[in-house]
């Protein structure tokens, strides 16, 4: 009974022990039986994405099987069923528990469940491995496609001289049957024509020493002079196994070197014919050393004159203000003026070899409107007008460079910054609407003046009328206070749009303000921006030309609507315009202050200080000509003046304007 104890005890500790080297395994083991997983270790859970052993003993086994691969397994199983034997690994797809597929290979064997038939298997994930061989794969292919894209004949052998492999080229120009194989497919066959390797072959010499050998035959049979290069193939083990040749058709160089021997036998034939001519005229080239150095000499002047010239040709071309490049027809730079490399930011010796739109535009293709692809295929000269994405506009003319073919080998493009001469275009022919729209404002001003009169004529022959008859005459006091309302509108616009050419005039402050608030108030409440002014109605005089004072303030006006309709497109509290004016000394002298302070979009802190300067402007395209603030600018420095900007993007713009008073 003892020996049975300990022999049990025994049996149960091995048991003990053979679980937990199952179970504490890095492998992925599992049991199923009746299609159910009656077992699986912690590393199987692990690769199935469960929690733990638990949450996957029960379920079915070909819950987890991607559905491609279900019948493959249900036959492996039903195999170690009944045979009760292993099956080779092989390899499915899984759905993890987490919704992951993984690839994995797995192997199964008999197993004896609770007196039952059951299958064991193991499994390790293959996802990696799949991708490597994926990439090999591909690798494979793309070999295949380099090697089948020389033009040089390649074919392999073994050491019985049998082609085992070949690129497309040799088996079009050896004619070599379709399919792979080394039957009946003997090099010398094919290259020679012949049963057997022609004496003196260098391959059979490479392939006794294992060493390269180049050498040039003709061969009647391939009707071509062909250059072979042979070099042994070895093995793992440094056993010589084969030979590499690569073969080029080289009849075109043979016929060019014997046309070259012809012309050499022939020129030494004439050299000899013409040495006793020549002795001859030796004694007469003596009398002409003197000319002859004279020549010389004339070459050598003529030389330094073309080098002089060549230097002074470089110095224009880099001294004109136009960028000129030089390009190949892959749109590669060979050679860039010095504008051009300054524009580009680069010196020529880097902007060589670069492409054009990379340098230029910073894209990765060609622009859609390329003047100069445009020449390389009409071989003509090609124009085009080109914008960038730093708001420059180039008118780009590219002219074409051919050989003594007719075709087109280079071009040289030559492009212009015309952006300010765009700029002025459009600043002119909006100068010409805005006297146009001036002369239109004249003439219906004009037009309104005499009706409005009549209109405050008749109205006050009612005040007197009614006053000697002790009526009410509110209505045609109305009708003459809105008369005169209508008069000083019209007097404003009048004066605004008459073109003056007199000297400066003293103005009281308020009226210049009276009739630009005339001209500009109404649109300001139609944009719903309130409007906070706060002119004094004291005696501030300066020394101005009124159409223009009144022209900044109207810019300035015209701007602020812009950035708060921009902010608020609709009404809001803060959509304001301030107004102030305040009397100030600068220096000891008196000026008056005048602040627009609006609410709006404001300035960023990047352009603040180029927001004078002509045609820059921060409004989009076709809004603005970016010469508002300049002119303005302009006109308060000739005033003896000072016009300030103060912004804080996304809350305020404040516009300053000192202006030296008078009285």
């Amino acid at each position: 009974m003892a020996v049975k104890s300990e022999l049990k005890e025994s049996l149960y500790e091995s048991c003990e022990q053979f679980r937990q080297l199952v179970e504490v395994s890095p492998f992925a083991i599992g049991a199923e039986c009746d299609d159910k997983i009656v077992f699986m270790n912690s590393a199987g859970a692990r690769l199935l994405g469960a929690a733990g052993p638990e949450q996957v003993i029960g379920k079915s086994v070909f819950d987890l099987i991607h559905p491609d691969y279900k019948e493959i397994v249900k036959r492996q199983f039903q195999r170690v069923r009944e045979v009760k034997e292993a099956v080779s690994p092989f390899d499915l797809k899984i759905n993890r528990m987490d919704n992951a597929n993984i690839d994995i290979e797995i192997a199964a064997t008999h197993f004896t469940f609770k007196n039952k038939t059951a299958v064991q298997f193991t499994f390790h994930e293959i996802s990696e491995r799949k991708k490597i061989e994926e990439l090999l794969f591909q690798s494979k292919q793309d070999w295949e496609d380099i090697f089948h894209s020389i033009t040089d004949m390649i074919t392999v052998h073994d050491k019985d001289f049998n082609i085992i492999y070949a690129n497309r080229a040799a088996r079009e120009i050896l004619k070599l049957p379709p399919g792979a194989g080394n039957i009946d497919l003997q090099c010398f066959k094919y290259y020679h024509g012949a049963g057997c390797p022609p004496d003196g072959c260098p391959s059979c010499n490479s392939l006794k020493t294992g060493k390269p050998a180049n050498f040039e035959i003709f061969e009647p049979h391939l009707k071509m002079f062909i250059e072979i290069r042979s070099m042994p193939r070895f093995d793992s083990n440094n056993q010589l196994i084969g030979l590499i040749h690569i073969s080029r058709d080289v009849s075109e160089r043979k016929r060019a070197e014997k046309a070259i021997k012809l012309s050499r036998d022939e020129l030494e034939l004439r050299v000899e014919e013409r040495t006793s001519e020549l002795i001859i005229a030796n004694e007469k080239l003596k009398d002409g050393i003197a000319e002859r150095k004279t020549a010389v000499e004339a070459l050598q002047k003529s030389e330094k004159k073309y080098r002089n010239l060549s230097q002074e040709f470089d110095t224009l071309l880099n001294g004109i203000p136009d960028n000129l490049i030089l390009l190949s027809p892959d749109l590669k730079i060979m050679w860039a003026n010095n504008a051009a490399a300054s524009v580009i930011r680069n010196s020529d010796f880097e902007l060589k070899g670069q492409y054009c739109y990379s340098m230029c535009c910073n894209i990765f293709s060609p622009c859609e409107n390329c003047p100069t692809l445009r020449s390389f295929a009409s071989g003509k000269e090609e124009t085009a007008e080109v914008s960038t994405s730093k708001d420059k506009i180039w008118d780009i003319r590219a002219f074409p460079i051919k050989d003594e073919a007719g075709r087109v080998k280079s071009v040289i493009e030559l492009a212009r910054n015309i952006t300010e001469k765009v700029n002025l275009q459009a600043g002119a022919t909006r100068t010409r609407h805005l006297a146009s729209l001036g002369e239109l404002a004249a003439g219906v001003a004009h037009e309104i003046n005499n009706p409005v009169n009549n209109i405050i004529n008749y109205a006050q022959i009612l005040i007197d009328e009614s006053a000697g008859e002790n009526r009410d005459d509110d209505i045609a006091r109305r009708i003459v206070k809105d008369g005169d309302r209508i008069a000083a509108i019209v007097k404003s616009l009048l004066s605004f749009a008459r073109i003056r050419k007199e000297e400066k005039c003293l103005m009281y402050l308020h009226e210049i303000f009276s009739e630009t608030l005339s001209l500009a108030s109404a649109q300001v409440r139609k944009d719903g921006i309130h409007l906070k002014v706060g002119i004094p109605t004291g005696l501030i005089k300066i020394s101005v030309h009124p159409q223009q004072i009144q022209q900044v303030f109207l810019n300035v006006i015209s701007n602020s609507r812009f950035a708060l309709n921009q902010k608020y497109p609709g009404t809001h509290e803060n959509k304001i315009l301030e107004i102030t004016c305040e009397k100030i000394m600068i220096d000891n002298d008196p000026f008056v202050r005048i602040v627009f302070h609006d609410y709006g979009t404001g300035i960023p802190a990047d352009v603040i200080d180029k927001v004078v300067n002509p045609f820059f402007s921060t409004k989009p395209d076709q809004m603005g000509t970016g010469l508002g603030l300049s002119i303005s600018h302009g006109i308060i420095t000739e005033h003896g003046g000072k016009f300030l900007i103060n912004s804080v993007e996304g809350k305020f713009t404040k516009i300053t304007i000192n202006l030296p008073v008078n009285g």
